[in-house]
């Protein structure tokens, strides 16, 4: 029996390893920090709209995750949510590589306007499926051995999204707009619809405990509590709105850089490629130190890269300092986000690992529009005063992670304020 279930979590990690790995070579050819930026731009948006693929990028993901959860919690079985959400959200990046390919040329205006609506879908299809998504993936995979696999995920699919890189710059150099674009998210929608696929094999051998479903206006006077009665989690949320903040600047930085020291659109590729690159250490790098220091230090370096990435932005000299931006930048995605939604699972109980998830995206997607208002500040005080504020917030944020939040994992915590009701799992 022993064996058997070694087995299985044998074949889930493995699994997860391979779904993460093509999705995350995937995101490569769509990155929201370098390509969906220089597209917009390419288009004739102005600073303002460039501003708004940051808010598409994490508004879109966020916000419908607290809604999402409440069908989720009620869910026995999670994987059929992941596969269905993850094969609808992939449709909208097919549609975004046709309209770029069929108006690009003809009409900036409608291009313009065809790419943000079909970016926006994506980003909130993919947050309307993350909730399941990721109680599936802390569902099928120990404690133990979560921090090692999201290392190994975004480490291995970082190299491989390395190539990617390489491909891309070879693609939007090479081929005439708008068909280097277009072939580029044709390219992504195929590695992200293949992670589908393989995401196929995992094994759910077991129901989940569930949540009696509530109405949803009882459901949301309900949520409030958790940031009441919780204060670990309450702080852990005040921490992760500064660091929200703190990624104001990554949507202009790629602008800025080619308005500044020029050059045609390859050198977006050269920076994905810097990015990646640093992804394939650092998520390893971190995933280890998660898993056998502590989630805190791991995120106190993921955060440290973002504040590093706002201060080369603000003093480089010239595009090969500027790379460097890329490099912290890369320590920053290769993890952040991942060790935020691990923590965030800790602080509550096993059923509502997805409310957890939810309520913390939901609640921080606001935060996201700091993006939109980097937009105003570059247009009234120029780049460098968004990469300051970048930086700014950085400091904060990383000063609260290291003086108040508490590691979730290593908590013991009372039964929540949203006292889960166990039903029968059985259909």
């Amino acid at each position: 029996m022993n064996r058997s279930l070694t087995n299985v979590e044998g074949r889930n990690f493995t699994v997860n390893i391979a779904e993460g790995v093509l999705y995350v070579a995937g995101a490569a050819f769509i990155s929201g920090q370098t390509v969906m930026p220089a597209l917009v731009s390419r288009l004739g948006g102005s600073n303002v709209v460039v501003g708004s693929v940051a808010v598409i990028l994490w508004v879109g993901l966020f916000l419908p995750q607290v809604f999402a959860a409440r069908y989720v919690e009620t869910l026995p079985w999670k994987k059929p949510w992941a596969i269905w959400g993850g094969v609808s959200q992939r449709m909208f990046i097919l549609l975004l590589a046709l309209s770029v390919l069929i108006f690009g040329e003809r009409d900036s205006s409608l291009s313009l306007v065809s790419v943000l609506v079909c970016f926006a879908l994506s980003q909130i299809g993919l947050g309307i499926t993350t909730p399941g998504w990721f109680d599936l993936f802390a569902k099928v995979t120990p404690l133990r051995r979560r921090g090692r696999l999201i290392g190994l995920r975004n480490s291995i699919g970082g190299g491989v999204a390395f190539l990617c890189g390489l491909t891309l710059t070879w693609l939007l150099s090479h081929f005439q707009f708008p068909l280097n674009y277009s072939l580029a998210f044709f390219l992504a929608f195929a590695f992200q619809m293949l992670s589908v696929v393989v995401q196929l094999n995992l094994v759910e051998s077991q129901p989940s405990k569930v949540v009696a479903r509530r109405p949803v206006g009882e459901y949301l006077r309900h949520l409030p509590g958790v940031f009441k009665n919780n204060k670990s989690f309450r702080w852990f949320m005040v921490m992760s709105v500064f660091l929200v903040v703190a990624s104001m600047p990554v949507g202009f930085f790629t602008v800025y850089a080619l308005k500044q020291y020029g050059g045609d659109e390859s050198i977006v590729g050269k920076f994905t490629l810097a990015m990646v690159a640093v992804q394939v250490v650092s998520a390893f790098v971190n995933g280890y130190i998660a898993d056998h220091y502590g989630q805190k230090i791991a995120l106190s370096i993921a955060a440290t890269g973002m504040l590093c990435a706002s201060v080369m932005a603000f003093f480089a000299p010239s595009v090969g300092w500027f790379t460097l931006v890329y490099v912290f930048l890369g320590m920053n995605l290769g993890s952040e986000l991942m060790l935020r939604y691990n923590m965030a699972i800790g602080y509550g109980p096993v059923e509502q690992r997805s409310t957890y998830v939810g309520l913390m995206n939901t609640a921080l997607a606001p935060f996201y529009l700091a993006s939109l208002v980097g937009g105003w500040i570059s247009d009234q005080f120029g780049y460098h005063a968004v990469f300051a504020v970048g930086a700014v917030s950085s400091v904060v944020g990383i000063a609260v992670l290291i003086l108040r939040v508490e590691d979730s994992h290593a908590l013991q915590l009372s039964p929540p304020e949203l006292a889960p009701v166990v039903v029968d799992s059985r259909q």
